[in-house]
């Protein structure tokens, strides 16, 4: 159903630039080729429709190909964070069976650490390098000649992708979605936000994540838009990760150069280039949508990027479960900026209290919504589907209220993510680390106000008694197991934890 539509577009503005990257661009012709070529690539490395095929990559031009050309074979994607460390990209190859990881030389090493401890390693393919063991890009890629543009393609009912949810339960929670699901997501945020092929949308959010895959990756190449990406940094031919706030400048001039209409994004992003010095001043004049998604945006870094960039920034609401699901698109955006705007069309909002009755206009309930986007449910998680998925609807664990307009208002939550810079971390999984340090005896993650937006991950430890432990001790521990924006940030050590006289610990109390 993707390739079919991606076909389609590539029918009509076959010489449409479809993706921009740094020095690279790919026309929609261009893109199709390769996604053809690939696809068949990976059909002779054995990848069969029900395969899952994992993409290890930062945001690229060989990510939107690998996308497409895992989905055109009707196997499943797993977009991972290539920020993972081994002990957690083990736990989704482990969860998921991967059959393929489609990644570069960088994290080709990781894998093939980490290949020992799995049942059955995948396969490599690595966009780059030369390395003994893993596959290389271009040798998959085959030949021009070997193309068949006239291959039939036929709607596929059977899972596309597989991303994970994180919760209170401790583990991420593998949620599956279909094409059908990931059509109609991208077919009513266009529909909403009126997305034609004049549209250019920067991403710089994540592509693994369901904000960028769904509202950069999709939105763009099933409308015949163009996707400009934001080029990984490169020091001596490697990949690095660079502090977003020192990119400002870079990605200023990118909106102006590249004629960007469309901007999705998280509160720090805006909160950062609201911040760069007041003589960098871009051309925004073609910059008609902003939105903004991930953590609830404060009015102080609504009215900071309004005031210098005179563009208003509309809030979205989402999750890996739906995908898109309401976004603010009044005309008098700024005095009502702190709501999350109307369900998209195709999508049903309703709040509801304890007992399942409609909450009236104004009243606070549990946000619960209804879409042809909704996956089926958790894997493997039968008890919590029960909970979480009732009549076709999905309980969301958002509490929120709606104006007599229709308009959502997300006042609360019933989940405990923490929020640092738009990606979401689950203390119960940091947690889990920390107490499988010897000298723990228990460990408590809160998310504290950070100086800008968002939050930081805090620890606090008891320890064990006799034991004495260095704040670096425990951080040298979790950067060896978890992802550089899950470790903590502050670490403090108690006697002991606060809790209620029923044994619930205070949570509130280690903010």
């Amino acid at each position: 159903m993707l390739n079919q539509i991606l076909s389609q577009t590539v029918s009509t503005y076959p010489d449409k630039t479809a993706v921009v990257c740094g020095d690279r661009s790919m026309s929609y012709q261009e893109l199709h080729d390769s996604v053809l070529r690939f696809s068949q690539g990976l059909a002779s490395v054995g990848v069969e429709p029900g395969d899952c095929v994992a993409i290890l990559l930062p945001n690229c031009i060989e990510f939107v190909i690998s996308f497409y050309a895992v989905t055109r074979l009707n196997a499943v994607v797993l977009p991972l964070n290539h920020l993972f460390k081994a002990e957690e990209i083990g736990y989704y190859l482990k969860d998921s069976q991967a059959k393929v990881i489609i990644t570069d030389a960088k994290r080709a090493e990781i894998c093939q650490a980490i290949a020992p401890d799995l049942d059955h390693p995948p396969l490599l393919i690595a966009i780059d390098g030369d390395q003994i063991g893993v596959k290389r890009w271009n040798d998959l890629l085959g030949s021009a000649e070997a193309l068949d543009r006239e291959e039939p393609l036929f709607a596929f009912e059977g899972a596309a992708i597989y991303q994970y949810s994180s919760g209170s339960t401790g583990r991420p929670k593998r949620v599956c979605r279909t094409q059908h699901n990931l059509y109609h997501e991208v077919h009513n945020f266009a529909q909403t936000v009126h997305m034609s092929p004049d549209d250019n949308i920067l991403c710089l959010v994540p592509m693994y994540h369901a904000h960028g895959l769904g509202n950069c990756l999709l939105a763009a190449t099933c409308n015949g838009a163009t996707l400009v990406i934001l080029e990984q940094p490169m020091q001596k031919g490697v990949p690095v990760e660079v502090p977003f706030a020192f990119r400002c400048p870079e990605v200023l001039k990118l909106l102006e150069r590249e004629a960007i209409s469309i901007f999705p994004a998280v509160p720090y992003i805006f909160n950062a280039l609201a911040e760069t010095p007041i003589d960098i001043r871009p051309d925004l004049s073609r910059l008609r949508l902003c939105f903004s998604a991930g953590n609830f945006l404060g009015k102080e870094i609504f009215d900071k990027f309004l005031q210098r960039f005179e563009v208003p920034v509309r809030q979205l609401y989402g999750c890996t479960e739906a995908g898109a699901i309401a976004i603010n698109l009044d005309h008098n955006i700024e005095a009502s900026y702190q709501s999350v705007g109307a369900p998209l069309q195709g999508t049903t909002v309703r709040i509801l209290d304890d007992q399942g009755n409609d909450q009236p206009a104004g009243e606070i309930g549990e946000i619960v919504v209804q879409s042809e986007t909704l996956t089926a449910g958790y894997s493997n998680l039968p008890d919590l589907n029960r909970q979480a998925f009732k009549n076709g609807a999905y309980f969301t664990g958002d509490l929120g209220r709606l104006d007599e307009y229709g308009h959502l208002y997300i006042t609360g939550r019933k989940k405990i993510l923490i929020d640092t810079g738009g990606r979401k971390v689950d203390p119960i999984e940091v947690e889990d680390v920390l107490m499988a340090h010897p000298k723990a005896k228990e460990a408590v993650v809160v998310g504290v106000k950070g100086a800008h937006a968002g939050e930081l991950v805090k620890a606090v430890l008891v320890l064990k008694e006799s034991t004495v432990c260095e704040e670096e001790e425990i951080l040298s521990f979790c950067k060896e197991r978890l992802a550089e924006f899950k470790v903590p940030k502050i670490i403090e050590f108690r006697d002991e934890i606060p809790k209620s006289p029923l044994g619930k610990i205070l949570r509130k109390a280690l903010v």
